[in-house]
């Protein structure tokens, strides 16, 4: 069996990445020649080109697989770097109960963790043995703990719950082995009301995160420093894109997300850090009520509250009326509404509508120009109102809104009078 050359790493890691996202460059030839030394041998391969050629070829994905998981490290253990689980345990977890509790009242507490690329699962099962251990009665909780995994051999595993002796006593107190395990032929197997608090399933940090719901808390520990630059900004971004606002990210412990996404901001506990989602301000939220625009006026040359000559003066929009009411019957119909019989003062009723003066007349004769000029206008009048105590020029209209015939009569009478 000769060593690996140069064109089949170039090759094998191209074809590693693409089913992968595993970024391995030449000096991973180790790698690549002791991972996949079993595969030749499997398949009767005199060269890695041919071992190559062969999962190019295999239609059944079989062979992919298998690469995927000699590829893949699994290298893992209950409860590995107690730091973040302990950090998990004092502050995210009390935390996340707190504000969950006020938001869900009188309802069990829904509680979505995921651990990204879980291997076989140890890390899914220390997080469920402390919140068992945490919350004690999980009746007041909804909670769901997604373990993924890129490795068919990994997520299988960690389905089952089985583990070997030093698998078993690898991080795991004995107390704690002996409260949530069973012992299983030569080795240990999670109980059932550990397993039952977490589902597991195969699925490639590349793909996209269709379907995946939100997350309160996101594991994502040792995996990203197998990727590109360019892959690690993407899945982490990916990553917050399924996160609640005031989610999670824990990370490795030499791990940071300093200048590989702008998306997380880091908080620190005791000698830890973990990551939440920057918060988007929406400049819809908390904005003042909108204010209605200035309403420019370009008063009449005879206003004498007006300022410089050619300049504008600013007044507040007027204030929009409510719209009246459906009118059921002649009587609830106001005076205004109601149609005058056909009759010679109706001709001249319109023509002293007509006349009615300009906001700058109004203002010329010592009378408001804003808001109360406008509603007096067109605001509804009362026929009860006594014209006679109204401003000359309000005399015409409102006869003709009343409907007052007589002193519409008198009142034309007096200006044929005056123009004579």
């Amino acid at each position: 069996m000769t060593a690996i050359s140069q064109d089949e790493i170039k090759l094998l890691t191209r074809y590693v990445y693409s089913i992968s996202g595993v970024a391995l460059d030449a000096s991973k030839a180790y790698l690549l020649e002791t991972r996949l030394k079993p595969m030749m041998q499997q398949y009767s391969c005199t060269s890695y080109m041919e071992l190559y050629a062969k999962a190019k070829a295999d239609r059944s994905g079989n062979m992919e697989k298998e690469m995927i998981n000699a590829i893949t490290t699994n290298e893992t253990f209950f409860f590995r770097d107690s730091s973040p689980f302990e950090l998990f345990k004092h502050k995210i977890l009390p935390d996340l109960v707190d504000s969950r509790a006020r938001m869900y009242a009188n309802m069990p507490v829904p509680i979505r963790i995921w651990s990204a690329a879980c291997s076989t699962g140890q890390e899914v099962y220390s997080i469920a043995i402390i919140l068992r251990e945490t919350l004690g009665n999980l009746s007041n909780y909804q909670i769901s703990i997604l373990g993924t995994d890129i490795s068919d051999d990994a997520v299988t595993k960690a389905s089952y719950g089985k583990y070997n002796k030093f698998e078993a006593e690898r991080g795991m107190p004995p107390q704690v082995l002996q409260k949530y395990f069973s012992a299983h032929g030569d080795g240990w197997k999670v109980k059932d009301e550990i397993r039952s608090m977490a589902v597991f399933r195969k699925f490639n940090l590349m793909k996209p995160f269709a379907g995946m719901g939100r997350f309160d808390v996101v594991f994502c520990r040792n995996v990203a420093i197998y990727f590109t630059a360019t892959d690690k900004k993407a899945v982490f971004e990916k990553i917050a894109g399924v996160m609640e606002t005031d989610g999670s990210l824990i990370i490795g412990s030499t791990e940071s997300l300093n200048g590989v996404t702008s998306m997380f901001e880091p908080k620190r506990y005791l000698r830890s850090i973990f990551y939440q989602p920057v918060r988007v301000m929406d400049d819809r939220r908390g904005a003042s009520p909108v204010v209605p625009r200035p309403v420019p006026v370009f008063p009449s040359s005879r206003s004498a509250s007006a300022g410089p000559q050619g300049c504008p003066r600013i007044i507040s929009a007027p204030p929009a009326f409510p719209s009246p009411r459906p009118v059921s019957s002649a009587a609830d119909t106001p005076a205004a509404a109601i149609p005058w019989p056909e009759s010679p003062q109706r001709e001249a009723g319109r023509r002293a509508l007509v006349e009615v003066p300009f906001a700058g007349d109004m203002a010329s004769s010592g009378h408001d120009t804003g808001e109360k000029a406008h509603g007096q206008v067109n605001a509804p009048l009362d026929s009860a109102v006594s014209i006679s105590r109204l401003p000359p020029t309000k005399r015409t209209v409102q006869a003709h809104r009343a409907g007052d015939k007589t002193d519409l009569k008198r009142l034309l009478m007096q200006k044929k009078q005056a123009k004579a």
